[in-house]
């Protein structure tokens, strides 16, 4: 008990001959204009799209030039692919729009394994931004 007043007595000694420290005048500028310092110093991360504008229109242009040569008859004249029947669309009556057309198989396969690397894509590029907004 008795320890514990002389250091009590002595902490509050020293406290008293240390005093108290006063800020400058200045401190409050001295801060703000630190803080606008460090403000105009950090940069701006601009994020880029993965595929730009160009190259989307190119991909559409592609598509499309690819779905006309497929629908109208080009393909089956100029190249030997199996196609897949679509005549079980047939049972249905009010539905009439598959009745001629037949798609190559290639072309199936290639439009789903398209579809899900692009599904693929997405997961791994949501978990990646997922993961770097969370730190």
């Amino acid at each position: 008990m008795r320890q514990d007043k002389k250091i009590e007595e002595f902490s509050k000694f020293i406290i008293k001959e240390a005093g108290t420290e006063v800020p400058s005048n200045d401190f409050v500028n001295n801060v703000i204009n630190t803080i606008g310092f460090e403000i105009s110093k950090s940069t701006v991360t601009i994020y880029k799209p993965l595929i730009n504008k160009q190259t989307w229109l190119l991909i559409g242009v592609v598509l499309i030039g690819l779905g006309i040569y497929v629908f109208a008859s080009i393909a089956e004249s100029s190249i030997m692919l199996q196609t897949i029947d679509v005549s079980f669309l047939n049972r249905f009556n009010s539905i009439n729009i598959f009745e001629k057309m037949k798609l190559p198989t290639v072309f199936v396969f290639s439009s789903v394994l398209f579809s899900i690397l692009v599904l693929v894509q997405l997961t791994v590029i949501k978990k990646f931004l997922n993961s770097e907004n969370s730190i």
